[in-house]
């Protein structure tokens, strides 16, 4: 008897754990990190320094498990980076930490291509994000990292 009390209690925690979690099963996390995010973004190439942009990232809940992220148009002259608007990002969650991830896009603007990947959190309301990009035939990427003010 004192055996099956202890396996419906962990029985019942694990349930609990796992109604409270969100993951690729169907759950809801996109909801919870779909806003606006006043930030910083400091973009680079190699190591250099190409500028420091203050800007709002928009997060737009898909679907249970995805959102699209906008990244607005900054820097100017050659190195100045259209509106990006990267679609079907992962979100998963761990404890109170949301994980997004695309491992790979390409988004055509003016005939031009960028390719990139976006890794990032979002953790107490704060979105920090890397994403380098490579547009068009530019040898190497342009790395953009992002922090919520």
């Amino acid at each position: 008897m004192k055996k099956n009390k202890i396996l419906l209690t962990a029985v019942l925690s694990l349930l609990t754990l796992a109604s409270i979690s969100c993951s690729k099963d169907g759950k809801e996390c996109a909801k919870d990190v779909a806003g606006s995010y006043d930030g910083t973004l400091v973009m680079s190439v190699s190591g250099t320094n190409y500028g420091t942009f203050d800007m709002v990232v928009d997060v737009k809940s898909t679907s249970d498990d995805q959102v699209s992220m906008t990244i607005p148009a900054f820097g100017e002259g050659h190195m100045a980076m259209p509106e990006l608007t990267v679609t079907n990002v992962d979100v998963d969650k761990d404890g109170s930490t949301y994980t997004l991830k695309k491992d790979q896009f390409t988004i055509t603007v003016n005939e031009v291509p960028y390719k990139g990947s976006i890794n990032g959190t979002v953790k107490d309301g704060k979105l920090t994000f890397t994403s380098p990009v490579t547009p068009g035939a530019m040898p190497m990427a342009v790395d953009l990292n992002f922090t919520t003010k």
